[in-house]
C-alpha cells in the first residue's frame, strides 16, 4: 500500500490508523477481500483533499466518512440495493470510545434480510415515526444528505442533526423489533429461503457473466452457477458441508477458502489413492470417472440442483457408499485451484476456458488446460498427466 501512492503512507497515516481504516471498509461492504483496496482508495483521496480538512481535531471522523463514501461506491458498483448507510456517529471523547467501535454496535438493518424486501419494510416502518424524525433519517440514510447540509435545511447545526439520527435510529430499532415483530420475523423466514443472488466472482469457463450463488454459511452450504454455462437447475460448484465454509458469510470469501481447500485435498487424495470421507470419516477410494458414469450413481438422481457436466469429461471424484455423500471436481477446477492459479486468477478476475488439448509430453498422454484473461493479454496454462492428472508443467500464473 505505502508503495503504491508514492510513499506518502507512513507520513500521513500512522499504522493504528491504517488498521482502524481497514477494519472499518471490511464493516461497511462485509468483504474481508476488498477492504485493503478500498482503504487504500481512502487514503489517497483524503491525501489530495487534504485542504478539506478544516477541523484537525476531527480528522478520524473525516477519515471515515471518505472511506463510508468510497465503500457504498464500491457496494453500488457490485450491484447492492442500498436502502440505507452506517451512521458514523462523532467519537465519544468522554467514554473514550472509537469510532470503529461505534461501527460495529451498528444496528444493521439488513441482517439476514433480503435487498428489494427491506425496501418496503423500512418503508413501513418509517411511516410509523414522527414526521420530524422520518425526515432526518431520509435525508441522510437515503438521500445521502451531508449533515452539514441536514443542518443547514433545518436551520439548527450538525452536531443537533446527529442527536437526532441517533434518537431516529434508535426509534426505528423499537419499531422495527416492537411494532413490527411478526413482520420481521416473516421476512427472516422468507430470506432463509435459498434463492440465487449475483456475485462478484466471474464466471471461469466463459468469462462474460458474474456468477450467481446460494449458501448456508451455518451448513457449509455453497452453490455458484453461471447464467449460460449451467442453465436451468444445474451448478458448476455444489460444495456442502464443507468445514472451510462454515460461517463464511460472503461469496467471494468462502468461494477463495474452497479454492485453497480443493487444491489440499484432491491432490493429497489423488496421492494416496483414497481418503477419509469428510461426511462420515470412512476411507473411501479416489477414482477418475467419466462424468455420465458418476451421472448413474443411484442417490445422486435425487439431489437438485445438479452438476453441469460434459459429456466427455473425466471427473476426479470421492464417492462414499456408506453415507451416500460424494465430492468432485473437474480437471480445470483442479489446474486453476494450483497456488499459481490462484495467483493469477486473483490478478487476472475475468478469465475463460479454451478447448483441452491432448498432446505427447515426454512420452506421456498429456491434457492441456488454459485459461486466458478476457481483458489483458495473460494466460495460464497447466500440463497434467492424462491418467492421473499429476501436473507435468506449469507455464504462466503468478505469485
Amino acid at each position: 500500500m505505502e508503495y503504491q501512492i508514492g510513499g506518502i503512507a507512513t507520513d500521513f497515516l500512522s499504522p493504528e490508523e491504517r488498521t482502524r481504516l481497514v477494519g472499518l471498509c471490511r464493516k461497511l461492504t462485509g468483504n474481508a477481500d476488498v477492504a485493503e483496496d478500498l482503504a487504500q482508495e481512502t487514503l489517497l483521496l483524503a491525501w489530495r483533499g487534504i485542504e478539506g480538512l478544516r477541523e484537525p481535531e476531527k480528522r478520524a471522523q473525516w477519515l471515515a466518512g471518505i472511506a463510508r463514501n468510497v465503500s457504498l461506491r464500491w457496494l453500488r458498483q457490485q450491484g447492492y440495493n442500498q436502502a440505507h448507510s452506517v451512521l458514523l456517529p462523532p467519537n465519544d471523547e468522554e467514554s473514550g470510545t472509537t469510532l470503529e467501535e461505534l461501527v460495529a454496535d451498528e444496528f444493521d438493518l439488513e441482517i439476514e434480510l433480503e435487498r428489494r424486501e427491506l425496501v418496503t419494510l423500512l418503508d413501513r416502518a418509517l411511516a410509523l415515526l414522527p414526521d420530524e424524525t422520518r425526515a432526518v433519517l431520509v435525508k441522510r440514510y437515503i438521500e445521502e444528505s451531508p449533515l452539514a447540509e441536514i443542518a443547514a435545511q433545518l436551520d439548527t447545526n450538525a452536531s443537533a442533526v446527529a442527536m437526532r439520527l441517533q434518537r431516529g435510529r434508535l426509534a426505528l430499532r423499537k419499531v422495527l423489533t416492537n411494532d413490527m415483530r411478526e413482520e420481521i420475523a416473516a421476512y427472516e423466514e422468507a430470506a432463509r429461503v435459498q434463492t440465487w443472488e449475483q456475485t462478484s466472482i466471474w464466471c471461469n469457463l466463459c468469462g462474460k457473466h458474474r456468477l450467481l450463488g446460494r449458501k448456508q454459511p451455518e451448513r457449509g452450504l455453497l452453490y455458484l452457477k453461471c447464467p449460460a454455462c449451467s442453465p436451468g437447475n444445474e451448478v458448476l460448484s455444489k460444495n456442502e458441508s464443507i468445514p472451510v465454509l462454515k460461517n463464511i458469510q460472503s461469496f467471494k470469501p468462502a468461494f477463495t477458502r474452497l479454492r485453497e481447500w480443493g487444491h489440499n485435498y484432491y491432490r493429497q487424495a489423488l496421492r494416496a489413492g483414497s481418503t477419509l470421507c469428510d461426511t462420515c470419516g470412512q476411507t473411501v477410494p479416489v477414482k477418475i470417472s467419466p462424468a455420465e458414469e458418476i451421472r448413474l450413481l443411484g442417490w445422486l438422481n435425487q439431489d437438485t440442483p445438479r452438476w453441469t457436466w460434459r459429456g466427455n469429461e473425466r471427473l476426479v471424484n470421492v464417492a462414499c457408499p456408506r453415507c451416500q455423500s460424494i465430492n468432485c471436481i473437474s480437471l480445470e477446477a483442479l489446474a486453476l485451484f494450483l497456488p499459481e492459479g490462484r495467483a493469477f486468477l486473483h490478478a487476472h478476475p475475468r478469465i475463460h476456458l479454451l478447448p483441452y488439448r491432448s498432446i505427447d509430453f515426454a512420452g506421456r498422454e498429456a491434457i492441456v488446460t488454459r485459461f486466458e484473461s478476457v481483458s489483458e493479454a495473460a494466460s495460464f496454462e497447466v500440463i497434467s498427466d492424462a491418467e492421473t492428472y499429476a501436473v507435468l508443467k506449469i507455464i504462466g500464473g503468478g505469485q
